[in-house]
């Protein structure tokens, strides 16, 4: 297929995104989520309260459900954590630092999530303290999602201070790239989750023993693909970036993002509790690549502004 003809389709895909991201679909998807995160999160209960009641059936379908109830608060975090991931798609053609930001979010929310699943695993909630091995994991994953969150919070600040210079080019045509980008984006990801998904049910439906390792392994695979295919994303904007943004400051902010998506892909697949120490690392990262950003585009507009006034 001819350069030509590949662009043809950008249009299309520019019009996609526009109709999902209008604020009647942004409230429909609002309320989906809601509605399966409650109705998920019933559910989860009241299969806890089944397996507890009944414990003939713990030896079939319901085999491997925890049976301490904090675990079902594991059911809601993930459709939560879906919709985030959504936003985070939608969030691209907008801003490049708001896409990044959300990713840090995003990485919070998997450790706050992780926390309850990790206290749903204690053999007797009554007498934590004395597992010592899962109540440190579990107080590891505390401290790290509130020093991401404060870290979010000063990143957050941080981009308010940026001044941000006019592109040398239309940056409707740029928009317009990423719009695309986002609309394909969004294919991916709804092919992964419904992947996931799917062997989650059959996960859930075994009972064989073979298959319990990769029902375990299951919350390691959407996430890990994820970051993925956002290191690629944020390579391909990086490039496309420079005709309109060719300033040495935007490469290297740019490129610095990639490398904290990069650190945070490793930390998915880091034992724990290395993977936190990795997670905050790419986060530091990406806060001190934005902070000397901001105070490079001070500095340059200082120096427009002298320009002018001589």
């Amino acid at each position: 297929m001819q350069p030509r003809s590949i662009f043809q389709f950008i249009p299309l895909l520019v019009r996609l995104y526009d109709r999902f991201n209008s604020d009647k679909q942004q409230g429909r998807l609002e309320y989906w989520t809601v509605w399966f995160a409650v109705s998920g999160f019933l559910v989860h209960l009241a299969l806890i309260a089944l397996a507890r009641s009944v414990p003939s059936l713990n030896s079939g379908l319901l085999s491997n459900l925890d049976r301490n109830y904090l675990h079902a608060v594991y059911t809601p975090f993930s459709f939560i954590l879906f919709y985030e991931v959504l936003l985070l798609v939608f969030a691209l053609p907008r801003s490049h630092t708001s896409a990044i930001r959300m990713q840090y979010e995003i990485m919070s929310l998997i450790v706050i999530r992780r926390v309850f699943k990790d206290i749903g695993e204690f053999r007797d909630p009554s007498t934590w303290l004395s597992q010592i091995d899962a109540s440190t994991m579990v107080l590891m994953d505390m401290v790290a999602a509130i020093i991401m969150f404060s870290l979010v919070a000063l990143f957050r600040r941080v981009s308010l201070t940026v001044n941000h210079s006019p592109p040398h080019g239309d940056l409707h045509k740029f928009i317009a790239i990423k719009k695309s980008v986002a609309v394909l984006l969004l294919v991916v990801l709804i092919g992964l989750a419904t992947y996931n998904v799917f062997h989650w049910a059959s996960g859930v439906l075994a009972t064989s023993h073979a298959t319990e390792g990769a029902a375990k392994d299951l919350d390691y695979f959407f996430f890990p693909a994820f970051f993925e295919f956002m290191i690629f994303t944020d390579i391909f904007l990086l490039i496309i970036s420079i005709p309109f943004f060719e300033r040495y400051e935007y490469v290297i902010r740019n490129a610095g993002f990639v490398i904290s998506t990069v650190l945070l892909r490793f930390s998915l697949s880091t034992p724990k509790p290395y993977d936190l120490v990795v997670g905050l690392v790419a986060i530091v990262y990406g806060l001190c690549v934005l902070s000397v950003f901001s105070y490079a585009t001070h500095i340059q507009s200082d120096r427009i502004k002298d320009s002018h006034d001589q």
